[in-house]
């Protein structure tokens, strides 16, 4: 079978080779071959599977980079993130390969047992080369007892045409199937095995593992049986690849594992993991995890990955918890992984779009004290809001300290306080009191000791960065107290405190105006009834560019500056604080909420009514 990359043309006469094994392609009638590349990119727009603006970053891609290797789907995949079942059937639709489906009533396929009865008659290094590119035979051709019929998710792969060649017919013919109806074909074949009293070919028992007492053994058999470690791998690197924020390993039962990346904060099915045990696919994310024991799946466990994707170090901060499990014997893990990568060494105002709020900051941080709080939910880019901050702050001339447990960023120039079994987080921050510090960094404030030592350093003349879990500035301000935080550090300990969180953001491709639109919704985000009948409210739609309507997500910001009127409410609130009169405070003296924000996102045509009102919930 020629490369992948480049099969030559004319291509009635490629298709028939491909399907059936023949020799030599022809060439065009100029005697030249038409690079694959180019034919099928055009297939994909023709087919509006990717756009022209794709098309040719690909091609220059795969011209540019010549010592690539990467066939062209899988640039496509890897590069550009396109899905690895579209792209597959779109071969076989160029390619003009036969499309088996396994649910068709009455479609004609061998019996089980002559399936496992033909891999049983295969040598055993093509039985591997089967089951690791998924080739597996379904029929005799109607009419030609001596042409065989072999089914995969991937039908131009060159590894097939050996698979195929191998089998004790003189024809063959390659069919696409999809990856999902392949394992369950798969998962009928092993069937057999169960009812015929275990006399099953060495393929399947490659895959399917028997019960056993050694449990371990099993496990280990399953790790390098289905080539955990290479894949496992993979997914690291296409989570940090597509911008996933967090990775979800779960467990759907005793063979069955969905991995889910979190991208522009949703959930979404990246790939499942069948035929193998979920114990297996913790192992190896836990045996790749630093301080993180693959024996124990009966305790919680956090661990730590490092790994260079693209040039680029990604840190991933594992944690593993036990879950229950339908089988008695079954040991089930429940596995997160944030990916953690270096905020973009960008300015402030790349970050923060909301000008009062980018005014108080940028005044917080031409002062030399106080602390600066950036509130909000969890995943919403409080870090790398911070991390601009910081690098706006930082100088050569002053000591840069930060405090993290776990740490969640790498910064240039500053000296980071590793927390370890000898140096416990507030041991670590009762530490830097004395070392000298001009700015300070403590990863998170939620922590009565830590909310403590930031106030101090602040009114002791420090400027330190902090982030807190609150819904809003005020919110923020009511939670130091109930930590046990007396007003006065309050009022002279801070700077300024900024509340943000994020929405996604519509794609400019497909979005459209909304022609029917939630009055009560509409109210409720605080639109007057002339302002909304004059704002084009647009919804989200979904194509190839994006993911269901949206690309990307934009923060919302609301900023309270600590002046004077501020501080003195704060000093003489004691113990109770009136966050009405505070907020009613704020708004007078020019604050911006999160909601009025939204609003104005929301005229601009930058996102959805319900990403807004999500967002406020």
């Amino acid at each position: 079978m020629p490369r992948f990359e480049t099969p030559p043309e004319p291509r009635q006469q490629e298709d028939e080779q491909r399907r059936t094994g023949a020799a030599s392609p022809p060439k065009t009638q100029t005697g030249t071959p038409r690079p694959f590349m180019t034919s099928f990119l055009e297939h994909l727009v023709r087919n509006r599977i990717i756009s022209e603006e794709v098309a040719m970053q690909a091609a220059e891609w795969k011209k540019h980079n010549d010592r690539d290797k990467r066939s062209l789907v899988e640039i496509l995949k890897e590069e550009f993130g396109l899905s690895q079942d579209v792209l597959h059937y779109q071969v076989a639709q160029f390619y003009a390969f036969r499309v088996i489906d396994i649910n068709e009533r009455g479609a004609r396929r061998l019996l089980p047992s002559d399936v496992l009865k033909i891999l049983r008659g295969l040598p055993e290094s093509i039985r591997q080369v089967a089951m690791r590119h998924k080739v597996l035979p379904y029929d005799l051709a109607e009419n030609q007892p001596d042409k065989i019929i072999v089914v995969t998710p991937n039908p131009a792969d060159r590894e097939i045409s050996d698979v195929a060649r191998a089998l004790p017919y003189k024809k063959f013919e390659i069919c696409y199937m999809k990856e999902r109806d392949w394992a369950e074909y798969w998962r009928q074949l092993t069937l057999e095995k169960d009812q015929s009293g275990g006399s099953t070919p060495a393929l399947a028992d490659s895959v399917v593992e028997e019960e056993e007492a050694d449990f371990e053994g099993a496990i280990d058999r399953d790790i390098s049986r289905g080539q955990l470690q290479g894949l496992v791998e993979n997914i690291f690197s296409d989570a940090a690849r597509v911008g996933a924020t967090d990775i979800h390993v779960i467990p759907r039962g005793a063979r069955k594992t969905d991995v889910c990346f979190r991208i522009d904060g949703q959930l979404a099915l990246w790939y499942s993991i069948e035929d193998t045990r979920a114990e297996a696919v913790a192992a190896v994310i836990k045996t790749r995890g630093q301080g993180m024991d693959r024996f124990e799946r009966m305790a919680a466990q956090t661990g730590a990955v490092q790994k260079t994707v693209d040039s680029q170090i990604i840190r991933y901060s594992v944690s593993v918890l036990p879950v229950a499990s339908r089988e008695i014997s079954g040991k089930l893990e429940s596995v997160v992984i944030k990916v953690q990568r270096d905020p973009e060494a960008d300015g402030i105002d790349v970050f923060v779009t909301q000008p009062y709020a980018l005014r108080v900051l940028r005044d917080a941080l031409a002062r030399p004290r106080g602390l600066i709080v950036l509130a909000g939910p969890s995943g919403g880019g409080r870090t790398a809001t911070l991390v601009a901050a910081l690098r706006a702050a930082m100088k050569p001339g002053l000591n840069t300290v930060t405090v993290e447990d776990p740490m969640e960023l790498f910064l240039e120039g500053a000296r980071q306080v590793k927390v370890n079994p000898k140096l416990a987080f507030d041991d670590a921050l009762d530490a830097i009191l004395a070392h000298d510090t001009d700015i300070v960094y403590i990863g998170s404030l939620d922590r009565s000791a830590a909310s403590a030592t930031a106030l101090r350093l602040g009114v002791a003349g420090r400027q330190v960065f902090g982030k807190l879990h609150a819904r809003d500035t005020v919110t923020a301000v009511a939670r130091f107290l109930t930590m046990g935080n007396e007003p006065f550090l309050l009022s002279e300990g801070i700077s300024a405190v900024i509340a943000q969180r994020q929405v996604r953001k519509l794609c400019e491709r497909c979005k459209e105006p909304m022609t029917k639109v939630s009055r009560e919704l509409v109210t409720r985000l605080g639109f007057e009834e002339d302002e909304a009948s004059a704002t084009k409210f647009y919804r989200a739609v979904g194509c190839i560019n994006c993911t269901g309507g949206y690309k990307g997500r934009i923060p919302l910001h609301e900023a309270l500056e600590w002046t004077d009127q501020i501080r003195d409410q704060i000093l003489w609130s004691g113990t109770t604080l009136d966050t009405k009169a505070l907020r009613d405070s704020a708004v007078k003296q020019g604050t911006v909420t999160i909601r009025q924000h939204g609003v104005e996102l929301l005229k601009k045509g930058v996102t959805t009514l319900t990403e807004v009102a999500a967002s406020l919930a």
